[in-house]
This record gives C-alpha cells, structure tokens and sequence, in this order.
C-alpha cells in the first residue's frame, strides 16, 4: 500500500467507523436495526475505501460521491426525527440530533477539499 499514508491513511481508518454510524442510522430509522440492512448500507458506505486501498484513478471521484452521500443520507434521517418528534422531546433531542448533522457536513466538507487539493492524492491516484 505503498502512497496510501498520511492524512490518505487517517481518513481510510476513520472512515470506517463513520460509515458504521451512517448505516446504523439509516437502518434503524428505516429497516428497524434489520442486521442484514445494516450490513448491506455499510458495504455500499464503505465500498469506496476498497478503491482507495487498490489505488484506482476513480477513488477519489467515488469517496467524494459516497461522503456526501452518506452525510446527505444521515441528514435526511436527522430531519426525519425532528419532524416526527413531540415539542418537549425535540427540545430534548436536538442538541444531539444538530451535533450529528454538522459533524457529518463537516466530516464531508473537509475530505472532499483534501481529495480536491492534496498533493499525496494526486499522485497516488495519477
């Protein structure tokens, strides 16, 4: 894996865990917690990082893709908890419920400038 280190590496292993909140977040909002959903989100979530790993000219165009599919999916949900929820509730909730909106957004945002601008990126995937 040799190119594949630095910040390339950081975003590849912290990817993972992000993916699995997405997709746990998307199948227990939507397929209540089903394993085999779950399962199925987070290889569609994380398919990408194999690109990565193989160094393929497409894998940056595809991690942009599945970041902000992934942070516009759990956004949806996000939105979808807040609209179906109870005044008192909601009031209980949002903190957390905005925290993981902008956390994703920002999580999104910032890779997909590094894919665009670094440096490692373009010449691991030239």
């Amino acid at each position: 894996m040799e190119g594949i280190g630095g910040w390339l590496l950081v975003y590849l292993v912290g990817s993972v865990p992000v993916a699995l909140s997405y997709a746990a977040g998307l199948a227990g909002r939507f397929f209540d917690y089903h394993l085999g959903f779950l399962a199925g989100i987070f290889l569609v979530l994380t398919a990408p990082l194999v690109l990565v790993a193989l160094k393929l000219a497409s894998a940056p165009a595809w991690n942009i893709a599945s970041l902000w599919v992934g942070a516009g999916s759990i956004l949806l949900v996000v939105l979808a908890g807040a609209l179906s929820t109870d005044g008192a509730r909601l009031r209980e909730v949002a903190p957390t419920l905005a925290a993981i909106a902008f956390l994703s957004i920002v999580w999104a945002v910032v890779w997909t400038t590094y894919f665009l601008t670094s440096e490692r990126v373009a010449r691991t995937f030239s």
